[in-house]
């Protein structure tokens, strides 16, 4: 039987599955044990005016059945306008074993809205999507309003 000849494609790792996205104010890792603790998880903004920024969170994600390395990258997307609004890359984790969980703790700076409505939290593993999480951004004028009408 005759050798194939050329080179061989790399193998491309599957993606890990994402098993959570929680969005919250702050994470808590503790030092002996490593245990998360997940403080003010949320799923809607609320901003003073819009246009405005949202102030800053936390994403937290649990990753789990890796192989090897991914880059992690985050997205903030208005649904509305389909546009990106703001991107946090340069998150580059290792799996050691393919039953190990990854527990992923993004910082996020202020981001930028221009309206009330739907927006995603879009997760990558080496650029392919694995999951995705959807909020609301409400200003206080449109939840003042709704209480009033409501």
């Amino acid at each position: 039987m005759a050798k194939k000849t050329g080179k061989q494609k790399p193998k491309i790792p599957p993606p890990p599955i994402c098993k959570a996205i929680l969005l919250c104010d702050s994470t808590i890792v503790e030092a002996g044990t490593g245990k998360v603790s997940i403080i003010g998880v949320f799923g809607q903004f609320t901003v003073l005016q819009l246009p405005g920024r949202l102030s800053p969170f936390t994403v937290f994600l649990q990753l789990i059945e890796g192989v090897g390395r991914y880059d992690i990258v985050v997205e903030f997307q208005d649904l509305r306008d389909n546009m990106v609004m703001a991107r946090a890359d340069g998150l580059a984790i290792t799996f050691p074993a393919r039953l190990m969980t990854m527990n992923v703790i993004l910082p996020v700076p202020p981001v930028p809205v221009v309206h009330s409505g739907e927006y995603e939290i879009v997760v990558f593993a080496n650029a392919q999507e694995i999951d995705r999480q959807r909020v609301s951004v409400r200003s206080i004028q449109e939840m003042t309003d709704a209480n009033e009408n409501g």
